[in-house]
């Protein structure tokens, strides 16, 4: 009877463990969307970058209003009808990142116009007890086809969850494209020159691009598309 008793306790710590370590790896704190919400997976071997991308995009002019500020208590960053907020968490060991950049499939212009980064630990529900880290810049390339989030220095280091990265545009979702790169790599700038990605799957399966001669690893993702909705 002891042994019985035993095993099952056993199986219940073991359940109880893989409940908290699953919940842990699909936590998110980005305010509900009823409009579109996921999840993006990245693990780069090549780099060590291991991690998700929290992504939702809120619709102002739908049914339910602003649910991005009315949620959140945050200014929205310009006037666009959309509003695109994504998280970064680098898994505990990997690599820390240093830029993250995005872009749609056919590089079309993303009619951005707003950008910005919110804390969670602000706001009408903030979120105590995290050091949540914030970026030190970002911005788009010249002809507005692409969007990119620097932690300089490497600043998002393993274990740790970014701010909120956010912003605005006329054009509702498509799939679209992002990059993660190490300290260690080249960062690309603005401008420069196009990646050329070798799209490999989408919503969370690797691939890989030639950024200036370097090599890193994409996904697919939510992202602005210049007409409508694309299911």
């Amino acid at each position: 009877m002891k042994k019985i008793r035993l095993f099952r306790l056993l199986s219940l710590l073991l359940v109880a463990t893989l409940f908290v370590q699953n919940a842990d790896a699909a936590l998110t704190y980005l305010p509900y969307s009823s409009y579109y919400q996921g999840r993006s997976y990245f693990d780069y071997a090549d780099t060590g970058v291991k991690g998700r991308v929290e992504f939702a995009v809120y619709d102002m002019g739908g049914p339910y209003g602003n649910e991005w500020a009315d949620a959140t208590g945050f200014d929205t960053p310009g006037d666009g009808r959309y509003i695109y907020a994504y998280q970064i968490f680098n898994d505990v060991g990997s690599a820390a990142i240093e830029h993250f950049n995005m872009w749609a499939d056919d590089y079309h212009e993303l009619a951005i116009s707003g950008m910005g980064e919110q804390d969670p630990q602000e706001g009408n529900f903030p979120i105590f007890g995290i050091d949540f880290v914030e970026p030190t810049d970002s911005g788009t390339n010249n002809d507005g086809t692409q969007a990119w989030w620097e932690f300089e220095g490497g600043l998002l280091v393993a274990g740790a969850d970014s701010w909120f990265l956010i912003f605005s545009s006329s054009n509702s979702w498509t799939a679209g494209e992002y990059s993660m790169k190490p300290v260690s790599d080249d960062i690309p700038i603005p401008g420069s020159g196009s990646p050329e990605p070798c799209t490999l799957a989408l919503l969370g399966l690797g691939s890989t691009i030639l950024f200036a001669r370097r090599k890193s690893s994409v996904v697919k993702t939510a992202y602005a598309i210049k007409s409508h909705r694309v299911h």
